[in-house]
């Protein structure tokens, strides 16, 4: 098996750095709440937008108990949000797009608010 090393100075360090620093920052979770009274889950996101759903409109809490919806991790990286009794989750990126679930879920959706 072949070895290899590579070599990283100071300076591409530094300037690796440097650039990062003007890098936007990406929009991640930094804190969920479900809402027991009002049956949502909100979501607050870094750049200061929030999230909420009613639980019946989030694919992954289909079926779900208000226990179950109150059981949730927010991943490391604050990208998504798990439910570990559904064994279901959803992207950040997906909910800011407003997807809440896979496409026949979200046309069953579109047909009931057409239908509200």
């Amino acid at each position: 098996m072949a070895k290899w090393t590579m070599t990283i100075t100071d300076e591409e360090i530094d300037a690796a750095l440097e650039r990062a620093k003007h890098q936007p920052e990406w929009a991640r979770i930094v804190s969920a709440t479900y809402h027991r009274d009002l049956d949502v889950v909100e979501i607050k996101v870094s750049d200061g937008r929030r999230l909420v759903f009613p639980r019946e409109n989030l694919q992954a809490l289909k079926g779900s108990t208000p226990e179950q919806a109150a059981d949730f991790k927010i991943s490391l990286h604050g990208t998504s949000i798990w439910w570990p009794q559904m064994d279901e989750g959803h992207t950040l990126e997906g909910m800011l797009e407003g997807r809440t679930g896979n496409p026949k879920w979200m046309a069953r959706l579109q047909r009931l608010e057409v239908g509200a």
